[in-house]
């Protein structure tokens, strides 16, 4: 985590018992250090009464902070460190779960990104790409994931 201006770690999971639908990790780390991560990911959010939906939620981990969301039955989060700070991780974030809503052309379930598993990593590898942000405009994202694989 030594490195600054960077995206650290993007996780989906199950709220309650904490299933990883997706997890990227932009950094190496062991399997004990990633193991660390979601581990604080889970405390934090098991701390937290999930009132409403998409409420920001903050934690820090070591020298990085991290941003966690509510979204339905899923809780989005986000590591940064740097220019990356809490600010910059929600925005990213809330940036993903629009895209994903929209690309997906409905509600962001855990069935539904399981389901549509493929499309959802190629529009959250067009918009972190490496641990650095690359884009969060829709029709940048849209026109990217045209020229990917054919899909369904």
């Amino acid at each position: 985590m030594s490195q600054l201006g960077r995206l650290h770690c993007f996780l989906i999971a199950t709220k309650g018992v904490g299933n990883v639908v997706y997890e990227r990790f932009y950094d190496r780390l062991s399997e004990y250090e990633k193991a660390d991560v979601r581990a604080a990911f889970q405390l934090a959010s098991s701390n937290v009464r999930f009132d409403g939906e998409q409420e920001d939620f903050i934690g820090v981990y070591k020298t990085a902070c991290f941003v966690f969301i509510p979204v339905n039955d899923m809780v989005f989060y986000l590591m940064g460190s740097g220019e990356y700070d809490e600010l910059a991780c929600s925005g990213i974030l809330r940036a993903i779960c629009f895209l994903l809503q929209d690309v997906l052309k409905s509600k962001c379930t855990s069935g539904l990104l399981l389901e549509k598993y493929g499309k959802m990593c190629c529009i959250i590898d067009e918009v972190i790409n490496e641990g650095i942000l690359e884009t969060t405009d829709r029709d940048i994202v849209r026109k990217a994931l045209k020229n990917k694989a054919v899909w369904e």
